[in-house]
């Protein structure tokens, strides 16, 4: 048996090292790497930080509001610095770092917000998100930091191709920023904005095409105010209408180009065009050559203006440039001068297509036409145009018959002689009439015709005839008493005499009633108080008294020509 003494205890083995130091630290070790990463990281993404002013931070929420570029964020706000009174306030905001480049001074910068107005309803999308801040980067540029932003989005950004083109135009009408830019009906740019030109005579509407329809723009196009309500007056009527309902509403400028300028150079960048007021106006303005003509009238012009109708026989050859009043002092006669442009272009001349004339050649040609017409008896005369408005227009016909007078002493410009117009000789033959008709002893015969009424009266009622009457009535009882008691036997040779002076005094009976009841009946008709003698009487009165009347009206007519259309005032 072994003595459990003798047994060696077992020895414990002490072994050294960092095996059980590593295994305690390692998570905290991989906790701080991957913080240090994610610091690293968040340093290595950070961007810029830039300030942007505007008028106020309506909208903006720091934390939340983002800065977008075509509707992804590139950042946030952060902060929203209030400045000194009046200056507005700085919105802090923090950039990716893959944003830096759009950091330019190119770049603009503004507030999407819900908004109402004549283009429509814009930012909608942020009624659930909320206000964003958009940026346009531009093209180019130098890196920036601080920015202003702009009070209403821009029409259009950087991303839209197009070109830009300025028009001038003498008033600004109902053109605003915004407005849209039309071809053959289709939306194809915006007005950007406006500004008074340098010489202070026009206004310079900033025009941008979207392409591809900028190539449309030639040198030879034109663009004309599409906008607002067109109100034509003629003598067919009023015609109102307008080019569309957006048009109406926000306005609109429409450009086109004309046959002959078809093959006109594309426009370049900022080229400048004239904006014209209408389509009519931009129509008009194909006829360039204008010959100034003047015409003398010594009537009233009331209802002609500036820019009225010339017309020959009926066909529109020009308009009215200036009207005047000259005082010829020497001979104490006054004249109203109507200056008028003739446009030649607008005469067509008859051609077999063998001739080619230049265009001065044609120029030429049309003026010694228009001459020629002068010569052959062309003359001028006010027309109106419209009885309800009271418009008059320069009317230009052949008038041989009658004798060119010309007033003009100097030869500044060719003159067309003139004529009275229709409604001068109206009243001329008017007056005429009524100072025949002055000359006539009115009263006069008048007086005389009541005189013998009077006496005609007096006459029946004397008595005399009612004497006369019985007595022949007495005289025609005695003849016949005396043919009854005649012997017929005895008288035989006078009984067919007898019978005929039976029949003749049985006549003259018949004769002295009918007399007698035709002189009762005009004995009543002209008695005091009858219907007849007040009829006649108020006649006699009525009749001086149109005499009058129609005697102030020539003289009226004479003064005021113009009143039988526009009424008297």
């Amino acid at each position: 048996m072994t003595d459990n003494n003798d047994l060696e205890a077992p020895q414990a083995k002490v072994r050294r090292g960092y095996a059980s130091l590593m295994s305690i630290w390692i998570v905290p070790l991989i906790a701080l790497g991957v913080a240090v990463y994610l610091i690293v990281r968040t340093i290595a993404g950070q961007g810029e930080e830039v300030t942007i002013l505007f008028e106020n931070a309506e909208g903006m929420v720091p934390g939340k509001t983002q800065l977008k570029y075509k509707s992804v964020d590139i950042g946030v706000l952060t902060r929203v610095d209030i400045l000194d009174k009046d200056k507005g306030v700085n919105l802090v905001v923090d950039v990716k770092r893959e944003a830096d480049k759009y950091l330019t001074d190119t770049a603009r910068f503004w507030i999407v917000s819900p908004a109402i107005g004549f283009q429509g309803i814009s930012g909608l999308q942020t009624l659930l998100s909320g206000s964003f801040i958009e940026i346009d980067p531009g093209e180019g540029g130098k890196d920036q930091t601080e920015f202003v932003g702009l009070k209403t989005p821009p029409v259009i950004t950087s991303n839209d191709k197009g070109t830009e083109y300025i028009l001038k135009t003498q008033k600004l009408r109902n053109i605003n920023r915004g407005t849209p830019v039309m071809y053959k009906g289709l939306e194809v740019g915006s007005v950007l904005g406006y500004r008074l030109a340098d010489d202070s005579k026009a206004v310079e509407v900033y025009t941008f095409v979207k392409a591809p329809f900028d190539a449309l723009v030639l040198e030879g196009s034109n663009f004309w105010n599409a906008g607002g309500i067109n109100v034509s007056v003629s003598t067919s009527g009023v015609e109102v209408g307008a080019e569309s309902l957006q048009a109406l509403v926000t306005g609109a400028v429409e450009f086109a180009t004309p046959e002959i300028y078809q093959n006109t150079f594309k426009a370049e960048k900022k080229h400048e065009f004239k904006l014209y007021d209408n389509e009519r106006a931009k129509d008009e303005a194909r006829y360039t050559e204008k010959v100034v003509y003047v015409l003398y009238f010594d009537g009233s012009v009331s209802g002609l203006s500036l820019g009225a109708n010339v017309e020959f026989k009926g066909i529109k050859v020009g308009t009215v440039r200036d009207i005047n009043l000259e005082i010829d002092e020497e001979n104490q006669k006054y004249y109203i001068p109507v200056l008028i442009d003739i446009e030649p272009q607008r005469i067509s001349i008859a051609d077999d297509g063998k001739n080619i004339r230049s265009l001065i050649e044609t120029r030429e040609l049309r003026r010694k036409i228009i001459k020629d017409l002068i010569t052959r008896g062309l003359k001028g005369k006010l027309k109106s145009s419209n009885f309800l408005t009271g418009q008059l227009i320069v009317d230009l016909d052949l008038i041989p018959d009658k004798k060119a007078v010309f007033v003009a002493k100097s030869s500044r410009y060719p003159e067309i002689p003139t004529v009275p117009t229709d409604l001068e000789e109206i009243t001329s033959s008017v007056s005429q009439l009524m100072a025949k008709l002055d000359k006539l002893p009115i009263d006069r015969l008048g007086k005389g015709l009541a005189n013998t009424v009077e006496g005609f009266d007096k006459f029946i009622n004397s008595g005399e005839l009612q004497t006369t009457i019985a007595e022949y009535r007495k005289l025609a009882v005695s003849i016949r008493v005396v043919a009854e008691n005649i012997d017929r036997k005895t008288l035989p040779g006078i009984d067919a005499t007898m019978d005929s002076t039976r029949d003749a005094v049985k006549k003259i009976d018949a004769t002295l009633a009918a007399a007698q009841s035709m002189f009762n009946s005009i004995n009543g008709m002209i008695a005091d108080g009858s219907p007849f003698k007040y009829d006649l009487t108020n006649m006699l009165q009525e009749l001086a008294a149109a005499s009058r009347a129609v005697r102030g009206l020539a003289d009226f007519l004479e003064r005021n020509p113009s009143s039988l259309i526009s009424g008297k005032r």
